[in-house]
């Protein structure tokens, strides 16, 4: 996944494991990103849930073994 990010300000810190952790304001972002890659990362009661608000109608739910 690539992302760009313009932001107004930004501030940066150590995190644990020495990771960088950046905290950004007024963020605008851009890039590609691979669908799949995305999908799999999100939690299915979420996106049923979220779908439902959008007014989309689930009348079969099926989970992979």
């Amino acid at each position: 996944m690539d992302i760009t990010c313009e932001c107004a300000e930004m501030r940066t810190s150590v995190g644990p494991h020495n990771t960088i952790q950046l905290e950004l304001e007024g963020v605008v972002l851009s890039g590609t990103v691979n669908t799949r890659e995305v999908l799999n990362q999100l939690d299915g009661a979420v996106v049923l849930e979220w779908l439902a608000e959008q007014g989309y109608v689930i009348t079969h739910q099926e989970q992979a073994a």
